[in-house]
C-alpha cells in the first residue's frame, strides 16, 4: 500500500510538472494539490490532519469562493491558485441604474488539476498556497518559511494586485459594469519561498510582495490605480485620524474578522526586530555566542531553524519576528480569541497568557531577585508577576496574562459590526486617543436593500431587506476592553444612520447607497457601548507615568553624582568598573550603588513606567532612591528583621519531641541568610540564652525538632542577629511550652 501511494504521488507530480503543456486549473501549472502532499504527510497527528482542522481548510466554505463583487475577487484568498482570467462572470442582480452584480460561474475546480480549466485549483487554502509547489517546498531552506509575505499575500485584506483583469464576457450589453477587477491576492505565480539560484549553488530569496500586491499603509497617497477598486465592499483600507486629520496606524474599516494583520505588523517593531538589532553599532563587536542568544528572540527564522535541530549562525538570520514567531500555521489549538471564543489564533504556546513572555522577560529565575549591578533587558514578565527587583517585596499585577487585551484591541468596523480580531500594531491605544480618533466620512455601499434576481426582462426580483448601522467612534481603547460600563461585554455598533427599503414584487431590483458622514455624528465616548470608565483612567495613566519618569531621572542624577565624586564619568562607567571587583570586597555603599543601578534600570528598561504593575514599580523606584541616597551619604538606613516562630505542641510529657518552625525576612520581604537563634528565658533571671542555632534555607525558613528532657515551663522566642543592612529582631509573642 505504501509503495502504491508513492507511485501515485510520483505520477501526480509528473502530471503537475507537465501541466503547462496542457490545460490546468488556476494560474500556475506547477501547483501541487493538497491530496498529493497527503500521500506522505498523513496519519494521526500528521501535518495534513492538523491542517484539515484549521480555518485554511475551510476557506472556500459558504460559497465564498464564488463571489465576484465589484473591484475585487474573494477567490483570490478563499481558494488556491486563483486565475481571474478563467472566471466566467454570472450576473446575479441589476440595479435601477443598470449596474450589474456578478458571481463567478466556475470558481470551484470540477476536474483534476492537470486537465481542468477552472479559475482555482482547490476550494480552500491548500499546501501550495504557502509552500508554492512540491519541488520548491522540499528544496527551500527551512528559514524561508518565516517569510511574513507568505501570509501577507492574503492577510492584507483591502490590498489588491498590481495587475488588472477585464470582466469578460459582458452578459448584458446595455448594462454598465466595472470593467476592471484587481484580485486581493498576490497573483502572477508569486514564489513566496524563493527559488534555487541560477546559476547555482544557493537560493534566491523571494521578491518583495510589493511587486505583486499593493499593500496599504497609513497615509498612503496617491493610491495606485484607485479607479479599479470601487467604494464599498472593495474599498481601500481606511484608518482612524488624529485631531489634525492625519491617518493613525489603526484600521477603521476592514474585512470581516479583521483579516489585515500584515499591514498592521509591517509598520510596528516586531517587523524590524532583526534589522533594529543588527544595525546597532555594538552588533559588530559582539561574539557569535552572544549574537545567537539575541537572535532567539529577534529572528523568527533563526528560532525555527534552531528548534528543528539545526545549528544556524547569526549570518543565517533573515527575518525579524514574523507570523510564525507567534502562530503555528498547521495546528488548530484550543485557545480561543480574546473577544470572540470562536476565533482560533493558532498560537505557538497554545495560550496568549504565556506567548508574549517567552521573549519579553529579563531572564530572572522565578521567585528570585537580580544580583546588584546586573543590567536588565525588558523585564516585562518579572514586572507583571512582581519579582526580581533587589530588596523589594513580591507583588503580582492585576494585568498578569492580559497582554492581548491591552496591546491588541479591535479597531476596525465592517458591514455594520466591530471586527473582533486583535489588531497587530501592538501599540497601546490610550483612552483619550480612542475618544479623539476621528473616522473618515464613509460611503456604505453594502446594500441596505439587497435585490437578488436573474436580470431577465420581466423577471421578478427576490428582495432581502436589512439595516446598516455604522460605528461613531473607535470601539475599544487598551483600557476599555476591561474597564468599561458594560463590564467588558463585546462592543456593538451605534446606529448613526440607517435606511431600509422593501420594493414591491413588481419593482426593479434595487441597490441603495447610504452616505454617512461620521464626523458630523460622532458622540461622546460615554455614549458608545461602555468606555467612560476607561476615559477616567487617562489621568491616572498620565500621573503614574509622569511620576515614575521623574523618579527615574532623579535616581540617575544621584547615581551620576556619586559616580563623579568617586572619579567615574557617570553611573554606567562606575557600574562597569565596580562589578569587576569580587562581591565579597564590596562596601555597603558600593552594594547600595549597584542595587540602585539595577533597580532603576529594571523599571526604565521595562518601559511601561508603572502601568504593568503600579504597586511593584512604585516600590522599586522608592527603594532605588533610598539605595542611591545610601550610596551618596554612606549612611545605612537599617530596619529590623521580621521573625516568626511556631511550635508543634504547647504541652507535652517529658522526653517528647517538639518541632519548631519559622521564617526570617527583611522589612522588604527579602529572605534572611545564615543562622537564627532559638532562645530560652532563664527563670528567675530575666535573661535569654541561646538554646538552639538553626540554619536558614534559601527562602528564609527554618525548622528544628528538639526532645525536651526537663520538666518545667519554658518561655521561647527566635532571634535573628543584625547584619550590614538589617537590625536584630525577635519573634513575637513569646511562646509558652509546658513539659510535664
Amino acid at each position: 500500500m505504501k509503495r502504491l501511494l508513492i507511485v501515485v504521488a510520483v505520477v501526480t507530480a509528473l502530471l503537475v510538472l507537465a501541466a503547462p503543456a496542457m490545460a490546468f486549473n488556476g494560474y500556475r501549472g506547477d501547483y501541487t494539490t493538497s491530496d498529493v502532499c497527503q500521500g506522505c504527510h498523513s496519519g494521526v497527528g500528521s501535518v495534513h490532519e492538523q491542517w484539515a482542522e484549521t480555518k485554511h481548510a475551510e476557506a472556500g466554505a459558504d460559497d465564498q469562493a464564488l463571489r465576484l463583487p465589484y473591484g475585487s475577487v474573494c477567490q483570490g484568498c478563499h481558494t488556491s491558485n486563483f486565475d481571474p482570467s478563467k472566471v466566467v462572470p454570472t450576473p446575479t442582480a441589476t440595479s435601477t441604474t443598470g449596474a450589474v452584480s456578478w458571481g463567478a460561474a466556475n470558481g470551484i475546480p470540477t476536474e483534476a488539476q492537470a486537465v481542468g480549466n477552472a479559475a482555482a485549483s482547490e476550494n480552500y487554502v491548500g499546501c501550495s498556497s504557502c509552500h508554492y509547489n512540491a519541488n520548491t517546498a522540499h528544496a527551500a531552506p527551512l528559514g524561508q518559511l518565516a517569510n511574513a509575505e507568505i501570509c501577507g499575500q492574503c492577510h492584507s485584506r483591502y490590498s489588491y494586485t498590481t495587475q488588472t483583469f477585464a470582466v469578460t464576457p459582458v452578459p448584458t450589453p446595455t448594462a454598465s459594469q466595472t470593467t476592471l477587477i484587481q484580485p486581493q491576492m498576490a497573483l502572477g505565480g508569486y514564489p513566496m519561498l524563493g527559488a534555487p539560484a541560477s546559476p547555482g549553488p544557493g537560493w534566491d530569496p523571494a521578491p518583495p510582495l510589493s511587486d505583486y500586491l499593493n499593500v496599504q499603509f497609513p497615509g498612503w497617497s496617491p493610491t495606485p490605480d484607485p479607479a479599479a477598486t470601487s467604494a464599498g465592499l472593495a474599498r481601500l483600507q481606511t484608518y482612524w485620524k488624529d485631531t489634525e486629520g492625519k491617518d493613525m496606524m489603526w484600521q477603521q474599516t476592514g474585512h470581516d474578522g479583521s483579516a489585515a494583520q500584515y499591514p498592521d505588523w509591517a509598520i510596528e517593531g516586531h517587523a524590524d526586530a532583526l534589522t533594529g538589532l543588527t544595525s546597532q553599532a555594538f552588533w559588530g563587536f559582539l561574539d557569535e555566542a552572544t549574537k545567537q542568544e539575541c537572535l532567539e528572540c529577534h529572528s523568527a527564522d533563526y528560532r525555527i531553524m534552531e528548534e528543528a535541530g539545526m545549528s544556524p549562525t547569526s549570518a543565517d538570520a533573515q527575518y525579524g519576528i514574523t507570523c510564525v514567531g507567534c502562530h503555528t500555521p498547521h495546528e488548530n489549538n484550543t485557545e480561543g480569541g480574546a473577544w470572540d471564543e470562536e476565533w482560533t489564533p493558532q498560537l505557538r504556546t497554545g495560550s496568549a497568557q504565556t506567548l508574549c513572555i517567552e521573549c519579553h522577560n529579563g531572564e530572572i529565575p522565578e521567585g528570585t531577585q537580580a544580583e546588584p549591578g546586573t543590567e536588565i533587558h525588558h523585564p516585562m514578565k518579572e514586572m507583571i508577576e512582581g519579582y526580581g527587583a533587589i530588596d523589594v517585596s513580591s507583588f503580582p499585577s492585576v494585568h498578569k496574562g492580559k497582554c492581548v487585551e491591552c496591546h491588541m484591541p479591535p479597531t476596525s468596523v465592517s458591514r455594520g459590526s466591530v471586527q473582533l480580531g486583535g489588531n497587530h500594531t501592538f501599540n497601546i491605544i490610550e483612552p483619550e486617543v480612542a475618544m479623539e480618533a476621528s473616522p473618515i466620512p464613509v460611503i456604505t455601499s453594502s446594500a441596505v436593500a439587497i435585490a437578488t434576481a436573474t436580470p431577465v426582462p420581466g423577471g421578478t426580483p427576490v428582495v432581502t431587506s436589512s439595516a446598516i448601522a455604522t460605528w461613531d467612534s473607535m470601539p475599544y481603547s487598551a483600557c476599555s476592553t476591561c474597564h468599561a460600563n458594560n463590564n467588558g461585554v463585546k462592543a456593538t455598533p451605534v446606529p448613526v444612520s440607517t435606511v431600509t427599503t422593501t420594493p414591491s414584487p413588481t419593482a426593479s431590483p434595487v441597490r441603495v447607497l447610504v452616505t454617512v458622514n461620521q464626523l458630523a455624528n460622532q458622540s461622546s465616548w460615554g455614549n458608545s457601548n461602555g468606555g467612560d470608565k476607561a476615559l477616567w483612567l487617562q489621568d491616572t495613566i498620565d500621573q503614574r507615568q509622569e511620576w515614575t519618569k521623574a523618579k527615574i531621572d532623579a535616581i540617575w542624577a544621584v547615581l551620576d553624582a556619586v559616580a563623579a565624586d568617586n572619579g567615574y564619568a557617570d553611573a554606567q562607567a562606575a557600574r562597569d568598573a565596580l562589578v569587576k571587583k569580587p562581591a565579597n570586597t564590596w562596601t555597603t555603599t558600593v552594594r547600595a550603588f549597584l542595587s540602585s543601578f539595577t533597580n532603576v534600570e529594571f523599571v526604565a528598561s521595562e518601559g511601561s513606567f508603572g502601568l504593568h504593575n503600579w504597586d511593584y514599580s512604585r516600590e522599586i523606584v522608592n527603594t532605588a532612591m533610598m539605595q542611591a541616597k545610601i550610596a551618596e551619604s554612606g549612611v545605612i538606613v537599617k530596619l529590623p528583621w521580621r521573625v516568626t516562630l511556631k511550635m508543634s505542641k504547647t504541652s507535652v510529657r517529658v522526653n517528647t519531641r517538639v518541632k519548631f518552625t519559622g521564617t526570617v525576612r527583611s522589612a522588604k520581604g527579602v529572605p534572611g541568610a545564615g543562622q537564627v537563634n532559638i532562645m530560652r528565658l532563664i527563670q528567675g533571671t530575666g535573661q535569654w540564652k541561646v538554646w538552639q542555632r538553626v540554619n536558614l534555607n534559601s527562602s528564609g525558613s527554618f525548622a528544628r525538632t528538639v526532645t525536651v528532657r526537663i520538666r518545667g515551663t519554658y518561655r521561647i522566642r527566635a532571634t535573628m542577629p543584625s547584619d550590614s543592612l538589617n537590625l536584630s529582631a525577635s519573634s513575637t509573642p513569646t511562646l509558652k511550652l509546658v513539659v510535664r
